[in-house]
């Protein structure tokens, strides 16, 4: 039998949701048990009482914490008749009324009563079929609407299925589809939270749109004095109405993982302080002329609009009464959210009236674009909201390049987005906000995808192929579906065999923006290596694919694991617009020292330029050739008299003077007696400014190039000068010099110094 007595309303139901919506039990317990009760996980909170009891705290249980948070969720949406505990028990046979289902949730209001059960488990969980909970459910749940009518008549109901780290596979998101049971995962769990906490009560009219969407909403009344006209190609309807009619019938489509079925989605998520604002300015009297723009969903059916029989001559416009569907999320608002929820509780939701203009069956793609045109220039519209938008605004484009951005934006969010992936609540998409687990921008992975082959390269601006990409379809549909799970088993790979780091976040070095950038990168540089080993040009079976790449990501993995603690700095405080760069080639550079299988012409002309260690033989050879230059020089000088003054510009005299100095007060202060020259203080700096100084090219310094037949033009010997210069502060700041760059130390040192370098001159590779 139903135990309708575990239903309460009013003060009760306020009183119930104050012991449900702590996190902790709470308990004052006798001396004798406070010891076994430490041993089961309570706590004590403060000091004892004169008895020697004491209140004590104990973390909810996984199930009744999940239940009371989704208990409290629905409570804060305004329902008002709820259960009191999970004992609720309800009949669903008219022949056996002791026939009877546990209901975790019960959620009852003057519109519909919803019937949720609660599955929640400590640690993610993708092996957990549902089929036969699924089955029974649909076997009772007419039943149960049957019995929760006869108590309160006229509601619609619904079946929730929540749950929490339990990850749903096709088969039983099917079931529930073909059964009419809705499914809450804990991201729609959370996206309701967010939303009551936003707007309180009002969330409730989001929430029926969606569990009810396209049902007939009963006893409301919703003809309107309306003016037909066309705009664009398309048919719209100005018109004014009481805020709390279109609230029943209006949709957000907010860019949540709990809409992710209804994409495109576009709209950011209702800020609660600006709403309060809002509903404050209406409640002082308030008002805004301007219209809220929506699109109305005819579902298949003509709106009926009848003509007024008041015309005017020659206008293209139409009077007359607008008949708007009586039905769940019928209505999606483009702009003017804030202006719309603002009214919801407000004291003139019924007795005010808005503006509206009303489109009709119009596109999701085509509402994007609206949105984006009219939020163009407002800095709200977010970076991360606009890639996110451009997935949908640009999947079709007839430009290739916007095509291919909005794959590789799909890419990065499906990433963050799907419960399977291994970057999942990882990435920051749409309006959610930075976390330390949540770091990772659309924009790197995005970054990391356009240097990849996997896709086709066209010419700029162009639909010219250049090059066929490895992954790429017909269809962006058909290249992600064979590229989108590659890349996830790449990374699920990774994230297994790394999965300490991996769950570091900002926190640690793996899963920032920098590492994900390099891994893509590296996963592309897998993919030439492994495409050259099979020569194959095309890829079919990403299984197939990814079994031939497999060595190479878990050889990655290890030279993670194994990274020493100069190359994590390197990539967690690269900055900048090089930062990307840099973290790549540190773990390819790694990579390649522990598989030198891995390995390219790319990468092989970088570790030759870049990774070399050309400093110790390079400091030594331009210390030879300064000194050999500087006896030139002074040589060249010998019968100048007073060079210092005549030859030199001041800012190079003072220089070398005051350097002189220095150096011979140091002396004095140390007992050294050693006789300094000017000249032991020019260095390639000096010697450049003085080539170029006056007349000291023409009288000197062509001589002395002429005689060791090198070039005498001046602005080639000037650059050549300052790039030695260069060298020398690089490795004076321990920076290492590039392989270009020692090949021009050679050349310098053959000039001045003949081929006879000495042993200890040589590069140490």
């Amino acid at each position: 039998m139903t135990n309708w007595d575990n239903l309460v309303s009013g003060d009760a139901l306020k009183d119930i949701s104050e012991e449900r919506k702590q996190t902790n039990i709470k308990e004052r317990v006798k001396k004798d048990e406070i010891l076994s009760r430490e041993k089961n996980g309570w706590s004590s909170t403060g000091k004892p009482y004169k008895d020697a009891s004491i209140m004590m705290t104990k973390k909810k249980e996984i199930g009744s914490s999940f239940e009371d948070e989704v208990w409290t969720m629905f409570y804060n949406m305004g329902f008002t008749v709820m259960n009191k505990t999970d004992d609720f028990v309800m009949s669903y046979s008219e022949t056996n009324p002791n026939l009877t289902k546990q209901i975790d949730v019960i959620a009852i209001d003057d519109e519909v009563c919803l019937f949720i059960e609660c599955k929640e488990t400590e640690i993610i969980d993708n092996t957990t079929t549902w089929k036969k909970d699924l089955e029974s459910i649909n076997g009772y749940y007419g039943g149960l609407c049957n019995e929760i009518k006869k108590k309160y008549p006229n509601r619609k109901c619904k079946y929730i299925f929540a749950t929490k780290n339990y990850i749903l596979g096709d088969q039983d998101i099917g079931r529930m589809n073909d059964f009419r049971i809705a499914n809450f995962d804990y991201d729609t769990v959370l996206y309701y939270k967010e939303l009551v906490h936003q707007l309180g009560t009002s969330a409730k009219y989001q929430l029926l749109g969606s569990l009810f969407s396209g049902q007939t909403i009963k006893g409301m009344k919703s003809d309107v004095p309306a003016i037909e006209g066309k705009m664009g190609g398309l048919t719209y309807y100005s018109f004014s109405i009481e805020p709390a009619k279109l609230l029943k019938i209006a949709y957000v489509l907010h860019r949540n993982n709990a809409n992710h079925d209804l994409m495109p989605t576009y709209q950011r998520l209702i800020k609660a302080d600006r709403l309060k604002k809002i509903r404050k300015f209406i409640n002082d009297g308030g008002y805004f002329p301007n219209s809220l723009i929506i699109s109305i969903d005819s579902g298949g059916r003509k709106l009926q609009f009848d003509q007024s029989s008041l015309k005017v001559e020659n206008s293209v416009s139409k009077i007359g009464i607008l008949h708007l569907p009586k039905t769940y999320q019928s209505a999606y608002v483009i702009d003017g959210q804030h202006r719309l929820y603002g009214y919801s509780d407000s004291k003139y939701a019924y007795s005010n009236s808005v503006p509206v203009v009303a489109f009709v069956d119009m596109s999701k793609q085509t509402q994007v674009k609206m949105f984006m045109d009219i939020n163009e220039n407002q800095k709200s519209v977010s970076k991360s909201l606009r890639n996110t938008l451009d997935i949908d605004l640009l999947w079709d484009s007839e430009n290739m390049s916007e095509r291919q951005k909005a794959i590789m934006l799909y890419i990065a969010q499906k990433l963050g987005e799907d419960s399977k992936s291994p970057l999942y609540g990882r990435v920051v998409t749409g309006e959610n906000t930075s976390t330390t687990k949540r770091c990772i921008t659309i924009e790197y992975i995005k970054n990391a995808l356009e240097k990849s082959c996997f896709f086709n390269e066209y010419k700029k601006n162009k639909n010219e192929l250049i090059k066929q990409g490895c992954f790429e379809k017909n269809t962006n549909d058909e290249t992600a579906n064979i590229l989108y799970p590659f890349i996830s088993k790449c990374l699920t790979t990774i994230s297994e065999f790394c999965s300490s780091e991996w769950d570091k976040g900002s926190l640690g070095f793996l899963t920032i923006n920098n590492s994900i950038y390099a891994i893509l990168r590296i996963i592309d540089d897998i993919t030439k290596i492994v495409l050259d080993e099979t020569k194959t040009q095309i890829i079919n079976d990403w299984k197939d694919f990814y079994s031939k790449c497999e060595d190479y990501i878990l050889s990655l993995a290890d030279t993670i694991n194994s990274l020493d603690e100069e190359s994590i700095a390197s990539i967690k405080n690269a900055k900048g617009g090089s930062a990307k760069n840099t973290s790549w080639r540190v773990l390819q550079v790694a990579l390649n020292k522990a598989n030198p299988q891995f390995i390219n012409d790319d990468l092989a002309n970088y570790i030759k330029e870049y990774n070399t260690n050309y400093n110790p033989s390079a400091s030594e050879k331009l210390t030879l050739i300064e000194k050999t230059l500087r006896d030139l020089v002074e040589n060249e000088f010998v019968n100048t008299k007073d060079w210092i003054f005549t030859n030199t510009p001041d800012n190079i005299r003072q220089r070398i003077t005051s350097l002189k100095a220095n150096q011979e007060l140091i002396n004095r202060h140390n007992g050294i007696d050693e006789k300094l020259s000017e000249w032991d203080f020019v260095s390639f700096n000096e010697i450049m400014e003085m080539a170029g100084y006056k007349s000291n090219w023409s009288e000197h310094f062509q001589k002395i190039l002429i005689k060791k037949n090198l070039n005498t033009n001046k602005p080639d010997v000037l650059i050549w000068l300052k790039d030695l210069g260069q060298c020398k502060n690089l490795i004076s700041n321990g920076k290492r010099i590039t392989m270009t760059q020692y090949e021009e130390i050679e050349e310098a040192i053959k000039a001045f110094c003949g081929d006879s370098v000495t042993e200890s001159t040589k590069v140490k590779l």
